[in-house]
């Protein structure tokens, strides 16, 4: 099935001239993918539909003279769910800005860190490294300076994630990713790379974002401005893939909306809805359902009852190798340890194992050390960013431990989350536990979130001290692990 946007600019005419056509053939031709091999790919109806209405010709008889023959647009923002396939559609244009475009190209890729913008680029690099036709068009071709053509006379290079990476530079093809996460002058100075070339495009591929993503929400508002024919805005494309308003998590009308490689069949529906039951409603409405979403904080992180769900006994063999974890409040008024354990079906059990009021860091130390010498178990886990001097003391020991930043923190509060909507998880109903579970509002920040530790309506050493026991139990083989 063919899914169009909920929402896009309309050609200027049903005949429209395109260098779509040429691009879907090349790519067919030539283009391949990691996920390819070798072989090359056959592009979903909807990734040709898109790429013809992006790469819009004016007609060599458009009433105006200086836009005869030129590409339409000059900045294009794709909007659609994740793993849709936006990977594949700018690697296709960064072969097009390189091969296709204009006579010495400069072709540059931006994201909000290097290592993003990377991952496009390392797609075009595959595509040329192993097509020995592509290959030869080049110089150089290496995954950290750069592709070169071999006459010299363009390139395709990644810049920092900051404007005055890109002052100076003309640019005739940008590639910009995570939209979303963009800082505002990064994409101004990439727009104004672009203007002194003749068709200088723009094209960011992105998924709906927040209340923060500032310049994503501009290029909304200039999109809505060209679907309603402003005259300011018609070099401007807007094509965007999204769920209607309100519509429900699970309703396969709403999830083909916003994810044209569903509807194409390309990734199985049930796979979808199955992701979107085991994530929070946040994160399925702006990454499955395409919704901007307002505000990015969201008290109660866990549904009631999937917490309820999951009690049980707790830890029902603790001759097993368990994990730790610890955790303080605010000015070491409580610490809470927490232990958990992987069985054999990869299932995990959970339970509070001691509370305290005022400790001292070597009381900690010491109460760690003694269960370690007691169970020693896969390893201790802990915040390091809350508890770094007893983080530091334990490993000075030889006791393993997991010392978490904030992005384990984050992988931690996602991977309890999909553990709770699994069904995997029992925990013992510890009335602290079950107090803290309702403090918890999760934080959004970017692509990822977390359990906010400043937003929170509580107490979240229990709770924290469970999701960290949670996750590192998840992360080591300690089921392989011997008891002394």
């Amino acid at each position: 099935m063919l899914q169009l946007p909920a929402r896009y600019t309309e050609p200027l005419s049903d005949n429209f001239v395109t260098d779509g056509d040429l691009l879907i053939k090349f790519v067919e031709a030539f283009m391949c993918t990691q996920e390819s091999g070798k072989e090359t790919i056959t592009l979903d109806e909807w990734q040709k539909w898109l790429l013809r209405h992006m790469l819009e010709r004016y007609p060599d008889d458009y009433e105006e003279e200086s836009k005869r023959g030129r590409l339409r647009y000059r900045q294009i923002v794709v909007s659609m769910g994740r793993q849709n396939g936006k990977s594949t559609l700018t690697q296709a244009l960064s072969l097009y800005a390189l091969l296709m475009h204009e006579v010495g190209p400069t072709v540059v890729g931006v994201a909000s860190s290097v290592d993003q913008a990377r991952i496009v680029y390392n797609r075009t690099l595959y595509s040329v490294n192993n097509n020995i036709w592509l290959k030869k068009r080049f110089d150089k071709a290496t995954e950290h300076r750069g592709m070169i053509l071999k006459d010299g006379s363009g390139s395709y290079m990644i810049k920092a994630a900051k404007e005055t990476a890109l002052q100076g530079i003309a640019v005739s093809f940008g590639i910009v990713d995570e939209l979303h996460i963009l800082p505002k002058g990064l994409y101004s100075s990439l727009t104004l790379g672009t203007s002194t070339k003749k068709d200088g495009m723009i094209v960011g591929i992105t998924t709906a974002g927040d209340d923060t993503s500032i310049v994503l929400k501009e290029l909304y508002a200039n999109g809505e401005r060209a679907i309603a024919g402003d005259t300011d805005f018609e070099r401007f494309g807007f094509f965007c893939w999204e769920a209607p308003e309100g519509a429900d998590l699970l309703d396969p009308d709403a999830i083909y909306a916003a994810n044209p490689a569903v509807a194409a069949g390309r990734i199985p529906l049930d796979t979808v809805l199955s992701d979107v039951k085991s994530i929070p409603e946040l994160e399925a409405r702006r990454y499955r359902l395409n919704q901007f979403v307002d505000g990015n904080s969201i008290p109660n992180w866990l549904p009631d009852e999937l917490f309820t769900a999951a009690a049980g006994e707790g830890i029902t063999d603790k001759t097993n190798p368990l994990v730790f974890a610890v955790d303080r409040t605010q000015g070491w008024g409580y610490v809470t340890i927490a232990a958990a354990r992987k069985l054999p079906d990869s299932t995990f059990e959970t339970e509070l194992v001691a509370s305290f009021v005022n400790p001292t860091e070597n009381l900690i130390f010491d109460e760690l050390a003694n269960l370690y010498t007691k169970y020693s178990p896969a390893g201790i886990a802990l915040d390091d960013r809350q508890m770094p001097n007893v983080g530091k003391k334990l490993k000075l020991s030889g006791i393993p431990t997991y010392q978490l930043w904030t992005k384990e923190v984050s992988a931690a509060s996602s991977f309890t989350y999909w553990a709770f909507a699994e069904g995997m998880v029992k925990h013992n109903n510890d009335p602290l536990l079950v107090a803290q579970t309702k403090n918890g509002v999760s934080k959004y920040s970017g692509e990822t979130w977390l359990i906010s530790r400043r937003e929170s309506k509580g107490d979240l050493d229990a709770l924290m001290s469970t999701i960290m026991a949670l996750y590192v139990a998840s992360i080591v083989d300690t089921p392989t692990l011997q008891i002394f």
